[in-house]
């Protein structure tokens, strides 16, 4: 029977709305058209006041809100703050929790990260130990909320609660937000840990907007024990040229001399220009004279940038025997490939050769003049 009145009184309400709304447009339509018009500008500007004065307010509260929680931060900061130096100028490291109310829990293990930074050592275990009660609760935020929080979120773990709370990490860098994943790459990228490479690196080719050195350097600080995968990576055809090509870089930077050999074979086996020209690199940097016949093969690329990079890589690897095929390339019609040209001249012949060039009628003249000034021999 309750249930049978309420529904009565919810349809004598919504009869009473529906003929309220019905007396309204008829009553417009008995007006004239241009007071019609003039009765909705008014309505209008009645709306839109009444709007403005209800974000006003709301605005008005939030700031309200605003500072009084600043306030209350500040002396919670305060308080927290002259604990943690008691904790830390006192030699009993036993009992390291503070007692911290539900609702303030997220702020104060906020406050022991930014406070984290101030310290190393010992130091910063104390100030691990006192945020480990509260790290699960932010564990549990990684998998909900904005993606810029749960980034914050994965540095704040990182920094109070590796490793022990790695497992949340490696889940996170599943996550659909790129700035999830990166965060999470760039924790689990820990020369400690080399076993988390094959979780990394097929994650890699969905990080298009970050920057290549980046990514490279984020390989490369993992250490050499990591060099082999990054090998088998370098000539996995099926992989993404970018995850081909930070692996290469990685290489190179970690300075792996069996990348060398790999370089070699995937120039064989590969023509994409970018992933040439990093693998012409590691030859360059860690190359000997057995790889000089592959690069004299690509010094006559159509690809600009591997007829750079190859004359870059013979400078370091070639022999004098090669002058003449440097001294070719001078007359290549991209400036930047005779520059490289002079250069590689340079490193195999010395400038004698290069003098003689900057001295002549040589249309590339000014070239050798300007690596010479480089060096500081002209």
């Amino acid at each position: 029977m309750a249930f049978d009145g309420f529904k009565e009184l919810l349809n004598k309400i919504y009869d009473w709305f529906q003929s309220q709304v019905d007396r309204f447009f008829s009553y417009f339509e008995t007006l004239p058209r241009l007071e019609m018009a003039l009765q909705i500008i008014i309505l209008t500007v009645v709306f839109l006041f009444v709007l403005t004065i209800i974000i006003a307010i709301g605005v008005f509260l939030l700031r309200v809100k605003n500072n009084y929680n600043s306030r209350r931060f500040s002396r919670l900061e305060r308080s927290w703050e002259r604990e943690t130096m008691n904790l830390l100028a006192g030699d009993e490291h036993e009992n390291l929790v503070v007692e911290v109310k539900r609702r303030d829990r997220l702020f104060y293990v906020q406050y022991l990260f930014r406070f984290a930074s101030r310290f190393r050592g010992q130091e910063l275990q104390i100030i691990k130990g006192m945020a480990r009660p509260y790290l699960p609760m932010i564990a549990k935020k990684l998998q909900r909320g904005y993606p810029e929080l749960r980034a914050r979120n994965i540095n704040i773990l990182a920094t109070l609660g590796f490793p022990e709370f790695i497992d949340p990490i490696i889940h996170a860098l599943r996550e659909d937000a790129p700035i999830v994943k990166m965060a999470a790459a760039r924790i689990l990228a820990h020369k400690n840990y080399p076993q988390h490479i094959d979780l990394i690196l097929p994650e890699l080719s969905s990080f298009d907007g970050w920057s290549m050195n980046f990514l490279a350097s984020m390989l490369s600080e993992m250490g050499t024990e990591i060099a082999p995968r990054l090998r088998i990576e370098l000539l996995n055809q099926e992989a993404s040229i970018r995850v081909r090509i930070a692996a290469a870089e990685a290489l190179r930077q970690v300075g792996d001399l069996s990348a060398a050999d790999v370089a070699a074979r995937v120039l064989e086996l590969d023509a994409d220009p970018e992933l040439s020209a990093s693998c012409l690199k590691i030859i360059r940097d860690m190359g000997t004279p057995r790889h000089r016949s592959l690069l004299l093969s690509l010094v006559h690329s159509p690809e600009e940038i591997i007829r750079i990079h190859a004359l870059s890589a013979l400078g370091s690897v070639g022999l004098k025997s090669d002058n003449a095929i440097l001294k070719t390339a001078l007359d290549d019609p991209s400036s930047w490939v005779a520059l490289q040209a002079a250069s590689a001249l340079n490193q195999i012949s010395g400038e004698s050769v290069l003098i003689d060039i900057a001295e002549s009628d040589h249309p590339r003249a000014s070239v050798a003049q300007q690596i010479l000034a480089e060096e500081h021999l002209y």
